[in-house]
């Protein structure tokens, strides 16, 4: 079988390329991002879209996309295939809201019979819903221009084809959330304080009696805990209601100042995945210098402390923390 560039194997090839995630997604801080849409550029053209994208959780994120347009009028003989870098700013700050987007695509345009390079700009936004950390649903709308040649770059000139599409997308993390730890951390967890004192005493046992529960992504229920789903539930047994997820859950309560002397049991501590990025992971403090929370290997207690391998990992990256019980 002969592939030709305009061939829609090419773009199955590159997706199973792309879905093997750079080594920064093994960290939990990445999403890979499928989309399907329509692209009117005059007559009416397939959108396949494939993202492998820093997940959310700051003001800012990246991508690097894979973009394939076809034009299935002319025998799927019209498309362009091409590789690209995109900015998105406000995704993912809230569970239901908006975003903003720009971008650029450098490829490969065919027609019925040239093939040409080609460069396809784009910006645009959407509306996205995230109901826990790591998922995402969501409507896109963008202008397109595709400047075919070198000549057309940046002048629109080059027989650019232009046009407004939409898409429908859905994100999945790799690993987003889990608080995955450095591999040199032990696998033994720390053991829960003898004695619980504090208006939360009863939350934190509650937290407790789950120790040992397999992480289940999007879990919230004894079968399964992801780390905002174990604070939803501990809180949700003694009649208090909090958000799903780690972002939304960043923001309830009142302020601690992240200090150990400043902790009380019940405390929700907050961690980011980099330094200035947004809440990825959360946990609640037992008492003891200890937290309990729903790692990648189950809920369990860790201890915040310089020293110990595992809690020189979790150190640098707590970032806040929140009293819901005075």
């Amino acid at each position: 079988m002969t592939l030709r560039p305009n061939s829609p194997a090419v773009f199955a090839l590159l997706l199973v390329a792309a879905a093997v995630p750079p080594a920064a997604a093994q960290g939990g801080g990445r999403e890979l991002e499928f989309r399907l849409g329509r692209w009117d550029d005059g007559r009416s053209a397939s959108t396949y879209e494939l993202r492998s994208a820093t997940a959310p959780d700051h003001f800012l994120t990246t991508a690097l996309t894979l973009t394939g347009l076809v034009d299935r009028t002319l025998g799927r003989r019209r498309a362009f295939y091409g590789l690209g870098w995109e900015v998105t700013a406000w995704r993912g700050q809230y569970t239901l809201g908006p975003y903003a987007l720009a971008g650029a695509a450098l490829g490969l345009s065919t027609d019925t019979g040239p093939q040409r390079l080609a460069v396809l700009w784009s910006v645009g936004g959407g509306l996205e819903w995230r109901p826990w950390d790591g998922f995402g649903l969501g409507l896109e709308a963008r202008f397109r221009d595709e400047d075919r040649g070198p000549r057309g770059f940046w002048s629109g000139g080059g027989d650019p084809r232009k046009g407004v599409s939409l898409s429908l997308g859905l994100a999945i993390g790799l690993g987003h959330g889990s608080g995955t730890y450095a591999a040199a951390a032990p696998r033994l967890p720390a053991e829960p304080p003898a004695s619980i004192s504090g208006s939360a005493g009863d939350v934190v046992r509650t937290a407790i009696d789950a120790i040992g529960t397999p992480y289940q992504w999007g879990g919230t229920a004894a079968n399964g805990f992801d780390c905002s789903g174990l604070i939803q539930y501990a809180y949700a047994q003694h009649g208090i209601r909090l958000p799903r997820t780690s972002r939304d859950q960043s923001t309830v309560g009142a302020v601690v100042t992240p200090v150990l002397e400043a902790l009380q049991p019940g405390d929700v501590l907050l961690f980011s995945a980099r330094p200035g990025g947004g809440v990825t992971h959360v946990g609640m403090y037992v008492g003891e210098h200890k937290f309990i929370h729903s790692s990648s290997t189950g809920v369990r207690v860790s201890v915040l402390d310089p020293s110990d391998s595992e809690g020189a990992y979790w150190m640098p990256r707590w970032v806040g923390a929140r009293r819901i019980l005075q």
